[in-house]
């Protein structure tokens, strides 16, 4: 429980948003201007969530040093630092605002306008928003050019929130209660059955450079979505970030073939990581109001049961 609460403070927090930041920053700018693959948001959004608004302060300060550091030591340079940081920072602290505001709204019982909320606001307006204050600093900064730095940004930071806040949320939702957010040991055969499988099924897909069998890691997630507790389904886009990322980076695979830059396909990368879980989340949310419902139900029985009866 100890070693969980370290990890979701505020300085455990700045380091891995500092390491994420640098590693986008140092490998995803492929034109010089903005990244082009961006989680830092999505991963201090998934923090902020489980605080209380009025103690984010601790994580936005050093977040926003981590930023600030990470851009100016490899990005576009100590003038755009302080900018930027601020930009990224507000850009997770208001995904972790709207995640609070519509959760309190929809959840768990209309689930549908939760994920158009979810997918409208955090996951295009927000980006959108960012990317106009981001592509004006770019220009003033550094005289990068405008159109191409923002679409540059939206896809970036928009598939990065789509893609990977539910991820982050699900972790720091797990650590703040000081447990693990891996496969307890009662799942870990099941788990190990699952992502070996998944991990072997997607090596074989981005060996093959035939695309059309990039469908079947992306139908594997939903049926895992459909059946499978959260500890598991939520490890197999990051497996698939992993393998698949890292072997198109490396030149295999269906959307290495593409005829486009580098860069784009990078980007085709996060848009097909992005589609996944946009097709697996809504699942994921339907089953979990489920059994919160079920567990509901259950409660009241036995209250019923035991002569007793709960609003």
């Amino acid at each position: 429980m100890r070693l969980a609460r370290a990890l979701s403070g505020p300085a455990a927090t700045a380091i891995f948003y500092f390491a994420l930041a640098a590693g986008s920053v140092m490998f995803a700018r492929f034109s010089g201007g903005v990244a082009m693959a961006w989680t830092a948001s999505a991963f201090l959004a998934g923090r902020l969530i489980h605080l209380p608004e009025q103690r984010w302060s601790g994580w936005l300060l050093s977040c926003g040093l981590a930023s600030a550091v990470a851009t100016g030591l490899f990005g576009l340079g100590w003038l755009s630092a302080g900018p930027f940081a601020v930009i990224n920072i507000a850009e997770a602290a208001g995904a972790a605002w709207l995640w609070r505001r519509i959760s309190k709204a929809f959840w768990p019982y209309d689930t549908l306008e939760w994920i158009v909320s979810y997918y409208i606001g955090i996951a295009l307006m927000l980006p959108l928003l960012t990317g106009a204050l981001a592509t004006g600093t770019g220009w003033l900064t550094q005289d990068l050019p405008p159109v191409e730095n923002f679409t540059y940004w939206i896809i970036g930071h928009s598939l990065g929130l789509l893609a990977c806040l539910p991820i982050f949320h699900y972790v720091f939702a797990r650590l703040t209660r000081g447990r693990s957010f891996l496969p307890s040991s009662q799942q870990l055969p099941l788990a190990t059955v699952v992502m070996g499988s998944y991990a072997l099924l997607t090596v074989l897909v981005f060996t093959l450079d035939m695309r059309a069998l990039l469908v079947f890691p992306l139908v594997y997630l939903v049926v895992s979505a459909a059946v499978l507790p959260g500890s598991i389904t939520a490890i197999l886009p990051v497996i698939m970030i992993a393998i698949g990322g890292g072997m198109t980076i490396s030149g295999h695979g269906p959307i290495a073939g593409m005829d486009m830059d580098f860069g784009d396909r990078v980007q085709f990368f996060q848009l097909y990581v992005g589609v996944s879980v946009f097709a697996a989340f809504p699942i994921t949310c339907e089953r979990t109001r489920r059994i919160a419902q079920l567990r509901t139900m259950q409660r009241r029985i036995a209250a019923l049961e035991a002569g007793r009866i709960l609003p």
